[in-house]
């Protein structure tokens, strides 16, 4: 399994702003993931995490290093351990059975592309909390962090970097 550089924006808005900004979009379609985080017991490796989405899972891994993440992603079937490749992506960064369950966080997601990047918008529960985040995944090179700001702009919603990721948010709302 090849890794891939992700690159993408993210930033936390409010329920009235997120309302306001699909407005724009319309019509949108959201679906519906579920996305599962996997640790070690010793928690002292990467957490993984395994999407289902309209009964295909994915195996995502991502890795950072220098400013980057680089994300490891693979459709499968059945049990991820059982898939070869999932198995020596693992094996590579050292994760290594037994895995726990350190949360999950439900996601009702809608898209727009273009060619340039996919603008994704997510309500998010998890844990008894909901919260609406904007995605720009970028796709294409370009200035896409003043296109992002320009498209939330036409709606008077300022960019703010998300403060964590879902997988963060998820774990810190289970801590408190």
């Amino acid at each position: 399994m090849k890794g891939q550089v992700e690159l993408e924006l993210k930033t936390l808005v409010s329920r009235e702003e997120f309302e306001r900004i699909t407005a724009r979009y319309q019509p949108l379609n959201f679906v519906r993931q579920v996305n599962t985080y996997f640790v070690t017991n010793d928690l002292s490796h990467y957490a993984f995490r395994i999407r289902e989405r309209d009964g295909e899972f994915l195996f995502t891994l991502k890795y950072y290093v220098n400013g980057q993440t680089v994300e490891y992603e693979k459709v499968f079937s059945g049990r991820f351990f059982d898939d070869p490749d999932i198995r020596e992506t693992l094996k590579a960064f050292r994760i290594e059975p037994p895995f726990q369950i350190l949360g999950s966080l439900t996601t009702d997601r809608a898209v727009y592309e273009n060619e340039l990047a996919e603008l994704c918008f997510d309500i998010n529960h998890y844990n008894g909390q909901t919260d609406y985040e904007i995605e720009y995944e970028v796709k294409s090179p370009h200035d896409h962090l003043k296109t992002f700001k320009d498209i939330l702009a036409s709606e008077n919603i300022a960019y703010e970097k998300s403060w964590g990721s879902k997988y963060k948010r998820c774990l810190y709302s289970k801590t408190r």
